[in-house]
């Protein structure tokens, strides 16, 4: 069993494990978490509506098959659609339907107790390892009983933590000040870590903090990055680091997240973005350089 103060620096988002177009299969996941473990990561970030829960199903078939331990965050909130059997695939289909339609989250206490319990025998576990709200904001969970559900669901030993996925400040505070987040799940990119009020918020309360959309400035950097190559690969210990490697290893950097997600389906992509680990070191060091080249 993995302790909180035990996951990896990196983590493998599954929101594409499972969908249309990036589906993988049992045997590709599993190669997937061989290359995981051998560079030491052991973190797993999935929700009920990645894949409409095929992404769970996918991870529990994994890691039986791989022997391998995993600290597994599953998350609950937002609307999606099940369907069983062979006609799974058609759920991305009707999920993105009823989203575009209007549907509603839901935080309310009973509703994240079922879910868990569903995610739970999905992923093939008494307690999930951590269970997260999954992007709600304050107006979703202001007048919800949300706080009470994460309480239950710690009590009933359905995850042994519990916490929030959201880029809104007020829930964390709010979700710390309950006592029921012991983990927090945000938005974190290469040249905001310093002033992120959130990582703050959560490094004042000794809150562990999961980085995800780190590559979202991948493509608006493209052209920057390419054009100072030269530079960058000059620094010291940065002579073959590529943007994506970068932009992992500088959120790293700051000190003030604990891990970072990231969501590929290819295994050399997968590899190669574990390497950005070597890096963290040199980009802490050439990190004021990297910001006036790139920015």
């Amino acid at each position: 069993m993995i302790a909180l103060d035990q996951i990896s620096q990196l983590g493998i988002g599954t929101s594409r494990a499972a969908s249309l177009g990036s589906r993988l299969s049992t045997d590709q996941f599993r190669a997937f978490l061989d290359v995981a473990s051998a560079g030491k990561v052991n973190l797993i970030d999935t929700a009920d509506a990645y894949g409409s829960g095929d992404s769970e199903r996918l991870i529990r078939a994994s890691v039986k098959a791989s022997g391998q331990s995993f600290f597994i965050i599953t998350k609950a909130g937002l609307p999606y659609v099940h369907t069983p059997g062979w006609l799974s695939p058609l759920n991305q289909l009707g999920k993105k339907v009823k989203q575009k339609a209007g549907g509603r989250t839901n935080y309310t206490a009973g509703y994240l107790l079922d879910s868990l319990q569903k995610s739970n025998k999905r992923l093939g576990l008494e307690a999930a390892d951590a269970f997260l709200l999954h992007e709600p904001g304050w107006d979703d969970i202001a007048d919800c009983d949300s706080w009470d559900g994460l309480a239950k669901i710690r009590k009933t030993g359905l995850a042994r933590y519990t916490g929030v996925s959201t880029n809104d400040y007020r829930v964390v505070e709010e979700g710390i000040r309950s006592g029921q987040v012991q983990l927090v799940q945000t938005s974190a990119t290469w040249n905001d870590t310093g002033s992120n009020t959130i990582l703050d918020l959560c490094q004042t309360h000794g809150i562990p903090v999961i980085a995800n959309q780190v590559l979202r400035p991948y493509k608006s950097l493209m052209n920057q990055f390419k054009a100072n190559e030269v530079a960058i690969h000059q620094l010291d210990g940065l002579a073959d680091i590529s943007l994506v490697q970068l932009l992992i290893a500088a959120v790293l950097t700051g000190k003030k997240v604990d891990a970072v997600l990231f969501g590929t389906s290819d295994l050399a992509h997968l590899a190669h973005n574990i390497d950005a680990l070597r890096y963290t070191d040199k980009v802490a060091a050439s990190l004021p350089t990297l910001n006036q080249l790139l920015t």
